[in-house]
């Protein structure tokens, strides 16, 4: 099994590696910090902060717009092409050939995110700054939301087509990030039911702003060791969820 795995990862890393979209994020990518880099040059008063704003702005987005893209390709793009018929109609699990892609797109994903970081990092060398303490921490935290992102990706591209897969992970990354106002609006709700349904969306709904560091990183300020734990724990489940559902969602549709 261990070895069919391997073989799915590295066919799936192969894949998305030729994908031109995978590139062009990626260029969008390095022109978003280019552009840090001659902001934080205009200016004389807090440039470092003003790049790692946008500096850790532009890994955040770029990494999530991976994630999401790599996530519908891998599997409701080759369901659409058909080329998963020729992968299932051999004695290989669907269980097996989704956890292999889900570890290619991983590997993509890990890969793209280091090679964005490391542009941070020579841009800060080249401005004479040095990485700031939590700097790690924060591409860290940013990296497992965007394995969050990866997952319900290919939870929703099991069941449904690659447009509303995208819409539906998109929706999932923007509820995650205003999750807090879940628990704003339940305070202020003049009804018990309203107070009642706030804070079951607010328990329900993803709480992406768990990996969110990256103000208190920028501006120099210590940031509660604990959250890497937590976020760590907290993707962990959610992968393992998602998954899991996925999981049981192939295995179950009817493909030849």
């Amino acid at each position: 099994m261990l070895s069919v795995l391997v073989g799915i990862a590295l066919n799936s890393w192969k894949q998305m590696v030729r994908d031109r979209i995978f590139y062009v994020v990626l260029i969008v990518a390095f022109l978003m910090l280019g552009f840090s880099y001659l902001l934080a040059t205009l200016t004389i008063v807090e440039s470092r902060k003003i790049l790692l704003d946008f500096g850790f702005s532009a890994v955040s987005i770029a990494s999530g717009f991976t994630a999401v893209y790599i996530g519908i390709v891998a599997v409701a793009r080759e369901i659409e092409q058909r080329t998963i018929y020729t992968v299932v109609s051999k004695p290989i699990s669907r269980s097996t050939y989704l956890l292999g892609k889900f570890i290619g797109s991983l590997c993509v994903l890990a890969a793209s995110h280091v090679l964005l970081s490391f542009n941070i990092v020579a841009i800060l060398w080249l401005m004479g700054e040095a990485v700031p303490t939590g700097f790690v921490a924060c591409l860290f935290l940013i990296f497992l939301e965007t394995v969050v992102l990866l997952s319900f990706a290919f939870l929703c591209s099991s069941f449904t087509s690659s447009m509303l897969s995208i819409g539906l992970t998109v929706g999932f990354f923007l509820i995650g990030r205003s999750n807090s106002s879940f628990q704003t609006l339940g305070e202020r709700a003049l009804s018990e039911g309203g107070r009642a349904l706030a804070r079951g969306l607010y328990y329900i709904a993803p709480n992406l702003e768990r990996f969110n560091i990256r103000d208190v990183v920028a501006y120099g300020r210590a940031f509660p060791q604990e959250m890497l734990w937590v976020g760590l724990a907290y993707s962990a489940a959610y992968v393992l969820v998602c998954l899991c559902a996925s999981c049981l969602i192939i295995r179950s549709r009817d493909l030849p």
